[in-house]
């Protein structure tokens, strides 16, 4: 059965599954534990990487996003909707997060489990932003990288931002009915807590983490999951006549 990925944000805990609806998923509340990140390899210090904390439904939520622009996050639609407060964490530790800064705008995507956070204050990163690419085909055997602050194998707790190898199994469908990749782990994969999270394939950013296939999968660094497609015509656009980037 398909799980949504959101709870703790790529490197926040994570607790109940939410099931795959045709509309909004619930996350999965703050506290819990919950298999994310499983194996892979723990990532140098990378600056566009956010952790997100916020309210959804009068409860504590996290999920994961990635800088694109100074006053722009994008993680997944999931991550926003029905939220009433979020505040993103330019951190690579989930001990220290640092200093929060509120977002003022959340902006859902026209399609597929994508969204946009804007920033009250912008925060300008010394070395730039990774670039959202455009025209991309979920084709088999391709090779990418996701991202993630969760737990490692078997509910044990990260402490900080780990990567994972991946494989492009063929082209699917996210959490709302949009365009995805389906990915496979190769040293390690994505689940619960992976929500919003970037999947990077020739150094840009093609896919955002929406679901998982497997609802626990223990230490299995080679579970299946979804990322929404963020390089469509219906989407890429969108992305650049919002934010700019």
């Amino acid at each position: 059965m398909n799980k949504i990925f959101k709870s703790a944000l790529v490197g926040v805990a994570a607790a109940t599954l939410a099931l795959v609806g045709t509309g909004a998923a619930t996350a999965a509340p703050v506290g819990g534990a919950a298999p994310e990140i499983i194996g892979g390899t723990k990532s140098a210090p990378t600056p566009s990487a956010v952790q997100l904390v916020f309210t959804q439904d009068g409860k504590s939520y996290k999920c994961t996003g990635t800088a694109i622009a100074a006053s722009w996050v994008i993680t997944a639609k999931h991550c926003i909707d029905r939220v009433t407060d979020m505040s993103v964490y330019y951190s690579n530790s989930t001990a220290n997060r640092g200093t929060a800064i509120k977002a003022d705008r959340l902006v859902p995507s026209p399609k597929g489990d994508i969204a946009l956070i804007h920033l009250a204050t912008p925060k300008p990163l010394a070395n730039g932003y990774p670039v959202v690419a455009t025209g991309r085909t979920p084709t088999a055997n391709t090779k990418g990288v996701i991202f993630g602050f969760g737990n490692r194998a078997n509910s044990v707790a990260s402490d900080g931002l780990y990567q994972a190898n991946v494989t492009v199994v063929e082209a699917s469908f996210d959490g709302f009915n949009g365009p995805a990749f389906r990915i496979k782990g190769d040293n390690g994969s994505s689940n619960v807590g992976d929500s919003g999270g970037p999947l990077f394939i020739g150094g840009t950013i093609a896919g955002i983490g929406s679901i998982s296939e497997v609802g626990n999968p223990g230490a299995d660094i080679h579970a299946i999951s979804r990322y929404a497609n963020a390089t469509t015509p219906e989407v890429r656009p969108w992305i650049k006549n919002t934010s700019g980037a």
